[in-house]
């Protein structure tokens, strides 16, 4: 009992310091960073993050990637100037930050059948599950057959998932107006919508049916991080499987997928291209693949991004089949894994004056990708 109240008070008298190093020639902003801290003597129930030029408290999460009940990492997000560092203390203590419903969010939606549904301050998104593949087969009303990823256009900085699908259950329909928040307004049927995946077989693309099973590991406020799993398909004489780490940060209009992967040495994710209206932009360097297209009285651009090491081609698909037409970038599998980011903007948001303006920032948001901010701990 001693030796244990030694080690308590200890652990509340140390006082960790982050050091946050910029290695690139890009400015960060806002970017989010995760340190690891399975070895620190902090109780993890009550710590707070400080900066160490100003000591003020900063918004910060505890995130359990295995669900084991132990936190192994804290995130926030820091701000650093190109090849700088800067410092952040971890100490014991109580948050004095007010919660906010500027977050990060993530929830299976048994009220709307069962989607599965994610956001933050700038984009959402949402997918589908198994009973709504068994609607959808058995040739009844209200079903969708589809791993595609849809888009919910957000015009709002605040969480909006319960609101519109609150709406949506009072009154059927409801997220697909604006109601000044923005709206759902996306198709997806059976295409692979904004970053869904498959594998090419005699150039044809072939995917998973609905997700059949979900798991949340953290739910904001900075990161919302879940799983989805879904059953195998077959590519010729292949079964292939993939579940997929889903995860989606504050402050920019990406989600991040980290697919396991079986069966297949490649994976490819697409873009659907809807009515054929849109100009496909790519840059083979940086890694990224854009779809710019009028939508309903304004534009929608939509893309993937990559590290170099996953990238493994590029081709379109243009169809007279609706739904069929994707522009498609192909992944290598590396050690059973993909990793990729896909994501939107919406003019109607206003975060970007034009379309040349967010393909600046995908430029930019690759190089992130490839030169990560450094985090060590002492």
């Amino acid at each position: 009992m001693a030796a244990a109240a030694f080690f308590l008070v200890s652990c509340s008298n140390h006082k960790h310091t982050i050091t946050v190093t910029n290695g690139s020639d890009l400015d960060r902003i806002n970017e989010t960073v995760y340190a690891n801290i399975e070895k620190l003597c902090v109780d993890a129930n009550q710590i707070i993050l400080k900066e160490a030029l100003t000591g003020l408290e900063i918004q910060s999460q505890l995130i359990d990637n295995d669900a084991d009940g132990t936190f192994e990492a804290i995130c926030f997000q820091a701000t650093v100037k190109s090849n700088e560092s800067k410092q952040y203390f971890i100490q014991a203590g109580e948050s004095t930050l007010q919660s906010s419903e500027v977050k990060t969010f993530a929830r299976f939606v048994p009220e709307r059948t069962d989607d599965f549904a994610w956001e933050n301050d700038r984009v959402a998104f949402r997918t589908y599950g198994p009973k709504a593949q068994q609607i959808a087969e058995a040739g009844q009303p209200g079903g969708t057959l589809s791993s595609g990823i849809d888009c919910w256009l957000k015009k709002v900085d605040y969480a909006i998932i319960d609101k519109w699908y609150k709406g949506n259950t009072e009154k059927p329909g409801y997220y697909h107006i604006d109601h000044g928040e923005g709206l759902d307004n996306y198709h997806v049927g059976p295409s692979r919508g904004c970053g869904g995946t498959g594998v090419m077989k005699d150039d044809k693309l072939i995917s998973s049916k609905n997700f059949v099973d979900y798991k949340v590991f953290a739910n904001g406020p900075v990161s919302s991080q879940f799983e989805l799993d879904y059953a195998p398909y077959q590519v010729g004489e292949k079964t292939v499987k993939e579940r997929k780490l889903i995860s989606i940060d504050l402050g920019h209009n990406f989600t991040k997928y980290v697919i396991e992967v079986e069966g297949t040495d490649t994976l490819t994710t697409g873009i659907t291209l809807h009515d054929l209206k849109g100009e496909i932009s790519e840059n083979t360097e940086a890694t990224w693949l854009n779809y710019h297209t009028p939508h309903k009285g304004e534009y929608l651009s939509s893309s993937v991004v990559v590290h170099p090491k996953y990238f493994a081609g590029r081709s379109n698909i243009k169809s007279d089949v609706k739904d069929e037409s994707h522009a498609l970038l192909h992944l290598k599998v590396i050690d059973g894994k993909v990793e990729f980011y896909s994501g939107f903007y919406w003019s109607g948001s206003k975060q970007y004056a034009n379309n040349a303006e967010w393909e600046k920032h995908l430029s930019q948001f690759a190089e992130q990708i490839k030169q990560p901010l450094a985090a060590t701990i002492k």
